[in-house]
């Protein structure tokens, strides 16, 4: 399968290469101009990866629908739901296939957290909490912590993460119930950190992220579901299940956060020599990305 990599400036380049290379799939990895992504269409790769901003993958993820070339992208696609709208729009219309990198969507805890094991789930918690802002000058993409760039900060960033587990979890109408934002570390125009709580189908959801990790290399990372008879939480390290049932605790390992990509990688290569659909599509990008500007619609600063 010839995979390309095309990179505008985005610092998980590094991850892309590591995860398709450990599944197997090594990638052509190209840094260029939009002569180059010309150039790339043209060829017709089995797949291509495409990081950049918000913007530069809206513009280059619609250049590849229209071409009929399978893709790759980051997140966020754009920085709202209204600018990602009509590219999801064209992309079902087309039948394409894009996937959106969620690698906290693919892992062992959703083999265990359903309701055929333990019952109606109660709630959900998500926590990323990541180093401080600063680590995205420093690896050369301060548009990270720009409004105008990124149309948010850690919620927009880390917190898609969060709200698509919550949207996997549940069905129903999303309700936003509170958002509360700070930046009050670092002092940037986005925020820092950011905690929301959310409700769909009587089942609670609390994301909490932010750069506000005191060591930069650190995570703090927890997704946790709590049904009638289990109670099950991802720490990034080990997956721990509690069944009030039988009063056993089961601990397992996990593959660590560092490498989730590989499970993404995976997820998506499978699908499409299987011709199957993306792990986690546009149209599911987007409906985060409403939730997202739902939050941010009735969020209240706590600076002081």
């Amino acid at each position: 399968m010839q995979i390309v990599l095309f990179d505008r400036g985005h610092w998980h380049r590094p991850m892309y290469l590591q995860a398709f290379g450990a599944v197997g799939q090594p990638l052509h990895d190209s840094r260029g101009a939009e002569d180059d992504l010309d150039e790339i269409l043209a060829s017709r790769p089995d797949l291509l990866i495409l990081l950049g901003t918000p913007q530069d993958m809206l513009r280059d993820v619609q250049r590849s629908v229209e071409a009929g070339v399978a893709v790759v992208v980051e997140k966020p696609v754009g920085r709202c739901a209204d600018e990602l709208e009509p590219l999801a729009a064209l992309a079902q219309q087309r039948g394409a296939f894009v996937s959106v990198a969620q690698p906290h969507l693919l892992n062992e805890f959703w083999d265990v957290c359903t309701p055929e094991l333990g019952g109606p789930l109660s709630h959900l918690r998500f926590r990323l909490v990541n180093g401080s802002p600063e680590r995205y000058a420093a690896w050369g993409v301060p548009w990270v912590m720009q409004t105008d760039v990124v149309g948010g900060g850690a919620l927009r960033n880390l917190g898609v993460h969060g709200v698509s587990a919550f949207l996997k979890a549940t069905t129903g109408e999303v309700q936003v119930h509170s958002c509360v934002l700070s930046r009050r570390l670092f002092q940037m125009e986005t925020e820092e950190y950011a905690a929301v709580t959310l409700s769909a189908g009587g089942v609670i959801g609390q994301i909490e992220v932010g750069y506000t990790a005191a060591l930069d290399e650190a995570s703090d990372f927890e997704l946790s579901g709590h049904h009638q008879n289990l109670s099950v939480r991802d720490d990034g390290q080990a997956l721990t299940v509690l069944d009030r049932h039988s009063g056993q605790t089961r601990v397992q390992p996990v593959l660590p956060l560092a490498r989730r990509y590989e499970q993404f990688a995976a997820a998506t290569v499978q699908a499409l020599e299987a011709g199957g659909l993306a792990p986690h599509s546009l149209a599911d990008h987007l409906a985060a990305m409403r939730v997202i500007d739902a939050c941010y619609a009735r969020a209240v600063w706590a600076d002081a």
